[in-house]
């Protein structure tokens, strides 16, 4: 018996000593549509290098999907998620940092005139596949919206921590 424990904790050793890389991305998207953040809004998460990270912030919004008749009225929703949702893969190669993020950007515009219409789900997707300076402030995506014909701008500072 003391064997087989000495054995397992001997194998299982260097995985708890295996030090794993550990990044810190701070996104900052700028709109020019929105005067309160001319400076832009920011997210930041920490991600384990080759392990996929997740932030997903705002709301479920419903949105009628059907409605049943025989004299009564019975609408039946499904939700919608809206606000910022980002995927990020990172891996370290010959002093750079490798980025692999999809975003999902979008809002919910309610209909003023008629508020028991469903809204209108304005949307941005972007799948970003680059390598940045670890360091240093990169604008990763850079875009006009053809609808509202407001401007964006993507930033990505990528820092190791350990």
């Amino acid at each position: 018996m003391r064997k087989a424990l000495f054995l397992v904790v001997l194998l299982g050793a260097p995985l708890c000593a295996q030090q794993r890389d550990v990044f810190k991305v701070d996104f900052t998207i700028r709109d020019s549509g929105d005067a309160g953040g001319k400076t832009g809004r920011k997210y930041s998460l920490l991600v384990y290098g080759q392990e996929k990270g997740v932030f997903k912030i705002g709301n479920r919004v419903p949105v009628a999907t059907s409605t049943s008749g025989s004299g009564m009225t019975n609408t039946q929703f499904t939700y919608v998620d809206v606000g910022v949702n980002i995927d990020i893969m990172l891996q370290e190669s010959l002093g750079k940092i490798g980025m692999r993020a999809d975003m999902d950007l979008s809002t919910a515009i309610m209909n003023d005139k008629a508020p028991m219409t469903s809204p209108t789900i304005s949307q941005i997707k972007l799948a970003i596949s680059t390598a940045v300076p670890p360091g240093k402030a990169t604008v990763v995506a850079a875009f006009d919206d053809p609808v509202t014909t407001r401007k964006f701008e993507v930033e990505a500072l990528v820092n190791k921590i350990n």
